[in-house]
């Protein structure tokens, strides 16, 4: 069977409810790349707003991430329509770097050009301060304000009450973080933090053809975007006896971090054949990090940041990029104005994720632009100068 057909045979099966829309994803994405995949996946298996699909929310949403869900769910808001001006509320896991930053800087975008005059002048913002106490607490002042809908970004466990409260009282929560399973959401906007994860560690094991000793950093613990990717990732190192992990860390998103957990592995292990870092955050340390200590810089997965791609221009070395786009924090501006009103809207936004390699470098860098820049931004380019106004 050809590549072509053996696709086609794939999508009906998801049509006719025989393969999830992940499944198709992991047997196609070797063929054709991670965004190809979903490209081609489409609306496949989705299914509309019908009694049926009510009854599947009930049974399905909070049993299975919705990344696993079998069949697309949607949920109709009639009930929050509402007239203009809305009071939006953004719990932020706080702009604690340069990505974290541009999140909520896309919100601001959202909020402030791209629906001017539809929201109300005051802007309910929460730094969430990356603590998911601190969030628990600015639930509670959040909702106390009235706010017609909530966007989200819970950190941990402990924000399934407190955001379990706000949908109950009647406001629609749109959040980016999944980690714990409810069916009290309205619409989950995220990229696939376990595809990164196998993706990135796929290509590591390809690297080393199957063998060789690595190093596995990570952000920042019982976050869900970490926890998933490493999940991930060892999931698919197991698959490797010859791959020996000499260590793992948790390196909070956080390059000076980052940078003392390289230097600590380095004086530890005289032989490390291959890093794999769930974000830029953790790749830029070890590069500096191999340099300084006059290292042979391994292969190494990261993500679309200015700086590090710099990096990988000046020293020309191998890696593959998987984006996060912080542009979710538009996106869910885009759910909530959906909500507001009134349209029937889906209950999972897969976010598609930039995916290149060394050879594609030079489409991607921005040598011009300040080092804290992530290239895949998605609000006009005004924004993006004015939250990074400088080179370097």
């Amino acid at each position: 069977m050809d590549e072509q057909r053996f696709v086609n045979s794939l999508l009906e099966k998801v049509n006719r409810g025989q393969l999830s829309r992940r499944g198709f994803i992991l047997a196609t994405g070797g063929l054709v790349g991670l965004t190809g995949a979903y490209s081609l996946l489409g609306n496949a298996g989705l299914i509309r707003p019908t009694a049926t699909a009510e009854a599947a929310t009930v049974s399905e949403a909070g049993k299975v991430r919705p990344e696993e869900w079998e069949r697309m769910l949607f949920f109709d808001c009639t009930p929050f329509k509402k007239d203009p001006p809305w009071k939006l509320a953004n719990l932020s896991q706080g702009p604690t770097n340069s990505w974290a930053l541009m999140l909520d800087g896309h919100s601001e975008y959202a909020f402030k050009e791209k629906y001017r005059g539809l929201f109300s002048d005051k802007y309910l913002y929460a730094d969430g301060q990356l603590n998911a106490a601190v969030q628990v607490a600015a639930v509670e002042t959040l909702l106390a304000q009235k706010p017609d809908v909530m966007i989200s970004t819970p950190l941990g466990a402990a924000l399934k009450g407190p955001l379990e409260r706000v949908w109950d009282a009647g406001i629609p929560v749109i959040q980016m973080q999944m980690p714990y399973l409810t069916d009290k959401f309205l619409c989950y906007v995220n990229a696939d933090n376990a595809l990164h994860g196998r993706v990135t560690a796929e290509w590591v094991a390809k690297k080393l053809n199957g063998k060789g000793k690595i190093v596995m950093a990570s952000g920042a613990a019982g976050v869900d975007t970490a926890e998933v990717r490493l999940e991930a990732a060892r999931a698919v190192f197991a698959k490797y006896p010859g791959i020996e992990i000499l260590a793992h860390g948790y390196h909070n998103w956080s390059i000076s971090q980052g940078k003392k957990g390289f230097e600590a592995w380095l004086a530890a292990h005289p032989r490390i054949d291959g890093i794999w870092s769930d974000s830029a955050f953790q790749s830029w340390p070890a590069v500096e990090a191999f340099v300084e200590a006059g290292r042979d810089i391994p292969p190494m997965p990261t993500e679309p940041l200015n700086g590090f791609l710099k990096l990988a221009k000046k020293y020309n070395l191998e890696f593959v990029s998987v984006g996060y786009p912080n542009a979710t924090g538009l996106i869910m501006v885009d759910v909530a104005v959906n909500a507001m009103l009134g349209e029937v809207v889906p209950r999972y936004v897969y976010v598609d994720q930039l995916v290149f390699e060394e050879d594609e470098l030079d489409t991607y860098l921005r040598p011009d632009m300040s080092d804290d820049l992530w290239v895949d931004y998605r609000y006009p380019k005004h924004w993006a100068m004015k939250q990074f106004p400088k080179k370097g």
